[in-house]
């Protein structure tokens, strides 16, 4: 039942944070024998992009957060049957399937931290190279 609502915790290896893609451009353009009007114009451009591609990203992994939390919220819906059932019915299969469920909820949360712990980085990135 669980194993339809499961999701990988890794994350996308094309992710990446839009801090270091600028950073790797810049090393590129410091390297070019510009003039100074252009190359000032050029760090506004690279600016401007970072700041929309941190938007992107942030968008992409609140997404997956709120996945997450609908995740969550499937779930624990499956864990309202244990309120229907009467001790004397309770029996092992039962209960190994509510501790899984409990186990896919636990995964689900830590995802969702990681994802949101990734998106608060790249603010802090974005808001470091300003």
């Amino acid at each position: 039942m669980a194993d339809a609502l499961t999701l990988s915790v890794r994350e996308p290896a094309g992710d990446a944070d839009p801090a270091d893609i600028v950073a790797g451009i810049r090393r590129l353009i410091a390297g070019a024998t510009l003039d100074c009007a252009c190359r000032a114009e050029i760090d506004q451009l690279l600016l401007q992009f970072e700041r929309l591609a941190a938007g992107r990203y942030r968008r992409r992994r609140l997404d997956r957060a709120r996945y997450q939390r609908r995740r969550i919220a499937a779930i624990a819906e499956l864990l309202c049957e244990l309120d229907e059932v009467d001790d004397e019915e309770v029996d092992g299969s039962l209960l190994a399937e509510a501790q899984l469920l409990f186990e896919d909820i636990a995964e689900a949360a830590r995802t969702g931290a990681v994802i949101l712990a990734g998106a608060q980085q790249v603010d802090r990135n974005t808001e470091a190279s300003a």
